[in-house]
C-alpha cells in the first residue's frame, strides 16, 4: 500500500537572514492518485479478478473507480467480482447498481485504501427503454481533508440522455455540498462533446491535461474553486481485457 503522499506538511512562515518571519505561511498539501476504467463486465472469475487487482496495484492507486462490475444475486449465486476485488486490493469499497447483466447486478464501484465515512447509490434519469445508470457515491478521509468521489457510467448512444445525467450529478454536488465531489467515469463521448462541455461548468478536467486523452470515453474531473489541482494525467491500458483508464495525481490544499 502507498502511503498518502504530504507534498508539503508544515505551514510554518519562511524566515529571513535575519530569522525573522515574512511573507504567508506556505499552504499544507497533499496529493493521491486515482484510476478510472470501465471493466465490460470482463471480470468474470477469480483468476480474472487476480489479474486485475495485481495490475491495479502497480498503478500505486489510491483511489479506485470502476464501471460494469458485477455482484452475486439470488439467480446467479457464488462467484462476485466487486466483493473478490475488495479482497484483493485490500481496500473500503462501495457498489452501486444500475441494471441487470445476465443474471447479475451489474453497476459502478468505488474503492479506496483510506476510510470511508458515508457512501450512498444514486440513480440517474433516463429515457423510456434505456440502459438504467447510476452513480456510487462515498466519501473517504484523505488525511488532510474530506474528499467525496463518483463512479459512473453514462448513456453511451444519446447525447440529450448524457446531458440530462449530467445535470443530475450537479444536483447531487448542490446537495454534498460540504464536501469536493471527484467524477469519474465512463462518459460515452470524449472531452470535445457537449455533455462533458457542460460538466466544465463546475469541474476541470483531467482529460485536459494530456493530449493522451483526447479521444478518450473515460474522464476524470475536480471540483472549481476546491483547492484541488490535477498534478498529472495518463492513459493506461488494461490488455487482457483491452479496455483504457485514466490514472490521474491530484494535489489538496488545506
Amino acid at each position: 500500500m502507498l502511503a498518502f503522499l504530504f507534498l508539503s506538511c508544515s505551514g510554518s512562515k519562511e524566515t529571513g537572514a535575519d530569522g525573522e518571519l515574512k511573507g504567508p505561511p506556505k499552504p499544507i498539501t497533499s496529493a493521491f492518485k486515482m484510476l478510472s476504467i470501465n471493466l465490460a463486465h470482463g471480470l468474470q472469475d477469480k483468476t480474472d479478478v487476480k489479474k486485475f487487482s495485481d495490475w491495479v496495484k502497480t498503478t500505486g492507486a489510491e483511489v479506485v473507480a470502476v464501471q460494469q462490475i458485477e455482484r452475486a444475486t439470488e439467480s446467479k449465486p457464488g462467484f462476485d467480482a466487486y466483493e473478490e476485488l475488495l479482497k484483493k486490493l485490500e481496500m473500503r469499497g462501495t457498489f452501486a447498481k444500475a441494471r441487470y447483466f445476465k443474471g447479475w447486478d451489474s453497476g459502478n464501484a468505488l474503492y479506496c485504501m483510506y476510510p470511508m465515512m458515508q457512501s450512498n447509490v444514486y440513480s440517474l434519469p433516463v429515457g423510456k427503454g434505456k440502459v438504467r445508470r447510476s452513480l456510487s457515491f462515498a466519501v473517504f478521509e484523505l488525511g488532510l481533508k474530506a474528499v467525496a468521489f463518483a463512479s459512473t457510467d453514462l448513456d453511451d448512444e444519446d447525447q440529450s440522455e448524457r446531458l440530462k445525467q449530467v445535470r443530475e450529478i450537479f444536483s447531487i454536488q448542490k446537495s454534498m455540498e460540504e464536501y469536493p465531489i471527484v467524477v469519474a467515469g465512463n462518459f460515452g463521448e470524449t472531452v470535445k462533446g457537449k455533455a462533458s462541455a457542460t460538466m466544465l461548468e463546475k469541474y476541470a478536467s483531467a482529460n485536459t491535461v494530456t493530449d493522451q486523452l483526447s479521444g478518450a470515453e473515460q474522464h476524470v474531473y475536480v471540483p472549481l474553486e476546491k483547492k484541488m489541482n490535477v498534478v498529472s494525467a495518463e492513459k493506461v491500458v488494461y490488455k487482457p481485457l483491452n479496455q483504457s483508464g485514466v490514472l490521474v495525481t491530484v494535489e489538496v490544499v488545506q
